[in-house]
This record gives structure tokens, sequence and C-alpha cells, in this order.
């Protein structure tokens, strides 16, 4: 008997020498690096446990300022993939919080492991480890419960405190060009980089003195000086402090980076806060609406005058007036930004035709620009552009029309999409996750003899169920509106897109603003053939 018992040991023994055991560590932004939580700490303990179960950890998996919460995390989704695939049968953490702090899915994730016959240990957990195949699960449902609680708490502390700072003006998030931010008794500031401002005062300058616009002013900022972009002077920063800029850099300058300085009130001293807000624990964020900003006016050193930021937006509006409102200009060309060179890619500019009449009509401005050279003249009257569009219009209004009626069809059998697909999905999650947490329940019930005990569960797990069903609720509900609602905004754009098509049909000549709520490109080829790319696509759409 007794040899038989060593037998059996050594067998044991033999088994676990032939295991593959690793480490997952896990920190997040809102813990504190130093206390025991922190990666090495955590390498520590499961290094120690191994260790005295004369375990060798093969490889550590570690999400390093990752949230508990989204367990789309790098290094644990790849752990997962190979204990999934066979190639690991133990992993060591220091506790279930390291695992993931939203309690279904770690419930789930525990049986995942049990089914598969892998071993999931915490060594820190309750009053000791806890072994997911050898020891029982009660009370771990709690446990998950108050790790969710406590990411949710943080969460909220975080926002609070956040909310506390903006409304103080105490909180500068992100860079700002021309400005650099420093720290004085944990306060931060804003001081002028001397360097940058003589770049925001030209930039003004040009835009409100010589009246360039804003591709003029990239164009003149990248042929006659050398300023940085914001994007070159971040990495430039980045580079002086030893440190890695991760996001992509611009060299050269474009409108769109004119155009944020020009609308920037941090320029003229005045620093805005609380313009977005976090909404969820997920990190959702949402704009907030204008009357709910926090404004600090003489915040920091201006680089430009109230004054003249003012004047920038009063004739930004006015730009942006004259582009939309199809006011009379000199010509008055109404597919005007809208006619592309099918042989070069370069914009149609409007020309006067000179013929027995003189007709409005367009022609490529490479061509007019650098002669045969570049492209070749295909000039082509409006009056023509205009007579093919409204025939390309009748022909598509019959497809337009066809498709209202398949979606009526379609909302009467209430048939399913992606998105349906997807909320469905989710749904089983939960509806699974909710299955465990019952499951779980009945187990710590059975096995607590304590009446305090039983009700501390009870109650638990009734808040619990609570939240768990609500969002079942809430997921049920979206399923069944979100088909009808996809398919009622899919036929409110094709109906408004019939009323733009018959209102141009119809008419001697449209209106600009009609054209461009309805055309993206037009594309004149050579033979002066015509292709319409409208702004709604039907094949995209359906």
């Amino acid at each position: 008997m007794y040899a038989n018992m060593t037998s059996s040991s050594n067998i044991r023994l033999e088994l676990e020498d032939k295991m593959t055991v690793v480490g997952y560590c896990r920190l997040s932004r809102d813990e504190d690096k130093e206390n025991y939580s922190s990666i090495e700490e955590q390498k520590r303990i499961i290094t120690e446990y191994a260790s005295s179960r004369n375990w060798t950890i093969s490889d550590f998996y570690i999400d390093d300022n990752v949230s508990g919460y989204t367990f789309n995390r790098p290094e644990f989704t790849k752990m997962m993939e190979r204990v999934k695939g066979g190639e690991i049968d133990v992993v060591i953490v220091k506790d279930l919080s390291r695992v993931g702090r939203h309690n279904g899915r770690v419930l789930v994730l525990i049986d995942d492991f049990k089914n598969m016959q892998k071993n999931l240990i915490a060594v820190s957990e309750l009053s000791g480890s806890y072994d997911v195949l050898h020891d029982k699960d009660d009370l771990i449902g709690i446990t998950t419960w108050f790790n969710e609680r406590y990411v949710k708490e943080c969460s909220k502390k975080t926002r609070d405190h956040m909310y506390s700072k903006q409304k103080s003006g105490r909180l500068i998030m992100g860079n700002y060009y021309g400005y650099e931010k420093v720290f004085k008794d944990d306060i931060p500031m804003l001081y002028v980089v001397d360097e940058i401002r003589p770049v925001i005062e030209l930039i003004f300058k040009l835009y409100l003195e010589d009246g360039y616009g804003f591709q003029k002013i990239s164009e003149i900022l990248n042929t006659k000086y050398n300023f940085p972009t914001p994007s070159e002077y971040y990495r430039m920063k980045h580079l002086e402090r030893g440190r890695i800029y991760k996001h992509k850099v611009q060299e050269a300058w474009t409108k769109d980076m004119v155009s944020n300085i020009l609308k920037n009130e941090i320029y003229t001293g005045t620093l805005i806060t609380h313009k977005k807000r976090s909404i969820n624990i997920r990190g959702k964020i949402v704009k907030l609406p204008k009357e709910e900003h926090f404004i600090f006016e003489n915040h920091h050193e201006a680089i430009i005058s109230k004054e003249m930021f003012k004047l920038a937006q009063e004739l930004r509006n006015k730009k942006y007036k004259q582009n939309t409102s199809g006011a009379k200009k000199k010509h008055n060309y109404i597919f005007s930004g809208m006619c592309v060179c099918n042989e070069c890619g370069s914009g149609m500019s409007g020309v006067i035709i000179k013929r027995k009449v003189r007709e409005k009509g367009h022609d490529c401005s490479r061509y007019r620009q650098y002669s045969t050279k570049a492209c070749n003249c295909h000039e082509i009257k409006e009056k023509d552009i205009l007579i093919h569009l409204k025939e390309f219009l009748k022909f598509t209004k019959q497809k337009y029309l066809k498709e209202i009626k398949a979606i009526k069809l379609e909302q009467k059998q209430d048939k399913t999409n992606n998105d349906k697909f997807k909320l469905q999905n989710k749904l089983n999650i939960l509806n699974e996750e909710y299955k465990m947490l019952i499951n779980q329940k009945i187990k710590e019930m059975a096995s607590c003899n304590n009446s305090m005990q039983r009700e501390i569960i009870e109650n638990t797990y009734k808040e619990l169920e609570k939240e768990k069903m609500q969002s079942i609720t809430y997921l049920q509900e979206a399923i069944q509106n979100d088909e009808k609602k996809n398919l009622e905004e899919k036929l409110i754009k094709l109906k408004t897109s019939l009323e733009y098509f018959d209102e141009i049909i119809n008419a001697k000549e449209p209106s600009r603003i009609i054209l461009q709520m309805i055309i993206d490109k037009i594309y004149i080829h050579r033979d002066k053939t015509i292709r319409f790319k409208l702004k709604i696509d039907i094949d995209k759409l359906t």
C-alpha cells in the first residue's frame, strides 16, 4: 500500500513537471504603483507561490496601465489564446481583481477554466489562495462584486476630482501650440514659448490684414518660413526630454492647422474647460453644450488680443455664410467646387466660354495654368452639366423609389441586421453572466450556516441581480427598437434626397445650396462625358 501511495505521488509530481505555468500581472492608472499592487510586487508574489509548489514560471503576461473593466487587453488576450489552445495549464495571479473588475465576466471566465480543466490560481484571495480546480468557490461572487464596485468608485472619485479642478481652472488638459505647461506648487501654469509666438502672430496677421485664406496661409508657412508644425514641435520637445512621441507627425502646414489656431481662444489668455465628459467607466466621451463650459478669462499671458480674435471669428463666419448662401458672385458658377478633371484629378475652374454667345462653363484648372504639358482642354458648359445631372437624377430616383418599397416591406417582415446581431450577442453574454451569478448565489447560500452572513449574501446579490437585469432589459428594448430605427433613418434619408432631386429636376437653375446637399463630385472626362458622385450612396446605405 505504501508503495502504491509513493507511486501515485511520483506520477503527480511528473505530471506537474510537464505543466506550463504562467503569471499574469495588471496595473491600472487608478492604482498606486508604489503599493502592494505594483507590477514588480505582483511578480514577486506569483514567483514565490510557484516556488512553494516547485513550479517554474515559463512566462509573465503584463498589462501595465490598463483598466480591469475591459477584457480587450493585449497581453491578457495573448495568454487566453494560449490557454484555449492547450499551451498553458496554470495561470497564477496575485488576486482576482488582477484578472478583471467586471464581476460577471470574471465568473464566466472562472467557469471557462473549469470546463477546459485549466487552473487559475489567485494567491492572495480572501483569507488565502484560491484554486479554481480544487477549492470551493464560496463567496467568490461577492468578491468579484466588490472588485467591480472598487473600479466604479475609483472612476467616480477621478471624475469628481477632475470636475473640481476644471471648475477652479486648475486643470489644463493636453498641449497648446505656443504655450508650455509648467507646474508651480502642483498647479499647472501656461507660459508663452518665445520661438512659437511669431507663428501665431503671423497667422492672424495674414488672415486679418492681408486677407489670405487658410490654404494660402499654409502655403506661405511652408514656402517662406521655417516654423515647425504643432506635431513637429511636440516631437522635438519629447526628444529633448528623452521620450518617444507616439503620434503621427505632419511636417507640412495644412489649412486645418491654420483654421484650428485661428479659432482657439487659448491665444487670447482664455482657458475653457469642461468641454467633454466621460459618461461611464469604459471611457466613452461626449461633448458638452457651451453653457456647461467653465471659462477663465485672463488665465495666462495672451498672444493675440481679444479684439483681434473677435475680428477673426467674424471674418470666419462671414466667409462661411458666403460659401454656403449661394449669394451672387461675379459669375455665380452653380457647380463651383464640385467639378473634377477625370484625367489629372485637379479641380475644374469656372470659365466663360467664348463662342457666338458667351456662356458659363468649367475647364481643368491645371490645363489653364500649365497648358497641354499638364493636361488637356475639355471645357464644358454649365447648362450641359445641368442637362446630364437632371437625366442622372431621374434615373437614380427610380432606384431610390424601389429601395423605399423594399424597406417598407422589410419593416413588415422585421428582418435582422448586423447591428441587431451585435446587440443580440451582447444580450447572450449578459444572460450567461446572469445565470452564473444565480448559480454562484445558490452555492454560497447553501454553504453558509450563519444567518447574518446569509443575509449579507442575499442583499449583495439582490443589488447585483437588479443591475444585471436592468442591463438585460435595456438591451432587449434596444434590439426591438434598433432595426426599426435604422430602417426609419434610411427612409428619411431617401425621401429627403428625392425631394432635393425633384427641386433640381424641376428648376430652370437650381439653388447652389441644394446642389451642395446632393452632389459630392462631378467628374468631367476628356470626351466630355460626365460622372456624378452623390453624397448619399444608396449602395452603402442599403
